[in-house]
């Protein structure tokens, strides 16, 4: 409770104090001193009450963890119950809110009835991806003139307190887009492309069909269906009876940068925000949902997509060969939140290094100079280990001053 609260409980007592001398003095003696001696032995009796009631009030939540799509609402069942034999005294409950758990309402003021139980729902709206905390975040107990404020007893407050897991968007990837045909044409030229993979592509009876798909920078030229070509005016590519085998590696990182200078989020018209925090986490969803949407285009051009994302115990990978797949990683990024130190290397090399002629795609919230000299030791250009090429998708200007790759 605030000093202007403590001021207004004891102003409106002091004003019934006035109100009780006024009424001895000119109107009745004996009632008017009776009233006296009533408020001024009420906040006594007062806050013995609110001590006893300190012990008597639970609070518990209904439910777990929630997991939601963006844009969403959500709500979470806070029950207070009251185990004594008179109305509790106003209960304040300030629960958690954030800019990626936005609540209606933070604060909440109630009273319980004598041995029954009081829902208070709080609602929220889905507006960033990853966890948040929702729930009870303090919970304090005023005497019934608001004069004195206590702490409930036997109250566990991490058992109020659950997360509101919010699932990233796939974003759209178009395959101009300058890292997509970068990327195609780099895996193009690490592979021979003399291994292929059978397609599955069949019409009815078992004979193989004439699907097509436009022309990526990177496909080989003998799988050009020039005659249909010719028809539709533009390169379309056979579809029927082999696909690219290359490996495609997305890497979204998982830390965040703590020491990223507020300019150059400011700077970038991709982000919008009123506070460092809510950019940092826009940034980290920029990256997320982007990552997500390259593993899509790849997929759409049948690449073999392995996804990297960070989890408690290390790197964790996907292969993703369909869009099913992709929704099972969806799912499990949005109980994913950025690391604020590394815990492991930074980069998943160990792990690239073993795919056939693997091109990784690294999608990171900020990039700074340290991190773009780790990632210099695995571009292609190095030739270290069985990785062929790194490239970066940065949401910060930076990219673009170390002349690396942003997916624009």
């Amino acid at each position: 409770m605030n000093k202007r609260e403590i001021f207004r409980g004891i102003t409106n007592y002091l004003m019934s104090v006035a109100l009780a001398l006024i009424f001895a003095l000119y109107l009745s003696g004996r009632v008017g001193w009776f009233l006296m001696a009533a408020f001024l032995t009420a906040p006594i009796i007062s806050l013995v009450l609110t001590a006893l009631f300190r012990s008597r009030i639970y609070l518990s939540i209904e439910g777990g963890a929630m997991t939601v799509s963006k844009g969403d609402s959500a709500e979470l069942d806070i029950i207070i119950s009251n185990g004594f034999f008179l109305p509790s005294p106003p209960l304040q409950l300030e629960i958690f809110d954030s800019d990626g758990a936005k609540a209606e309402c933070s604060k909440y003021t109630c009273y319980v009835m004598p041995m029954t139980e009081e829902p208070v729902t709080a609602s929220y709206h889905a507006r960033i991806c990853g966890p948040h905390a929702i729930g009870v975040k303090s919970i304090v107990i005023r005497d019934y003139f608001g004069i004195f404020t206590f702490k409930l007893k036997n109250i566990d407050m991490d058992e109020l307190r659950t997360d509101l897991n919010i699932m990233p968007e796939i974003a759209d990837i178009p395959f101009t887009s300058r890292i997509f045909r970068q990327a195609s044409e780099l895996s193009a030229m690490a592979d021979d492309s003399e291994d292929t993979v059978s397609s599955t592509n069949v019409t009815f009876g078992g004979f193989p069909g004439y699907d097509s798909r436009e022309y990526v920078p990177g496909d080989p030229l003998k799988r050009i269906n020039w005659k249909q070509s010719a028809k539709k005016g533009t390169l379309l590519v056979r579809l029927d009876d082999e696909a690219t085998a290359s490996s495609i590696s997305v890497v979204l990182d998982g830390v965040y940068e703590e020491a990223a200078d507020p300019k150059l989020f400011h700077s970038s018209d991709k982000l919008l925000g009123n506070s460092l925090d809510e950019l940092k986490e826009l940034a980290g969803q920029w990256a997320m949902e982007n990552s997500l949407g390259m593993v899509r285009a790849f997929v759409r051009h049948n690449y073999s997509v392995t996804y990297f994302y960070m989890g408690n115990d290390g790197w964790q990978s996907a292969n993703i060969a369909d869009e099913n797949e992709l929704t099972q990683i969806q799912t499990n990024l949005a109980a994913s939140s950025y690391m604020k130190h590394a815990k492991f290397p930074r980069f998943p090399s160990d792990e690239i290094s073993g795919l056939k002629g693997s091109v990784s795609v690294f999608f990171t919230p900020y990039c700074s100079n340290e991190l773009y000299a780790q990632l210099s030791e695995y571009m292609g250009s190095k030739g270290k280990g069985e990785i062929s090429s790194v490239l970066c998708a940065a949401v910060t200007d930076t990219a673009a001053a170390l002349n690396m790759e942003e997916t624009g």
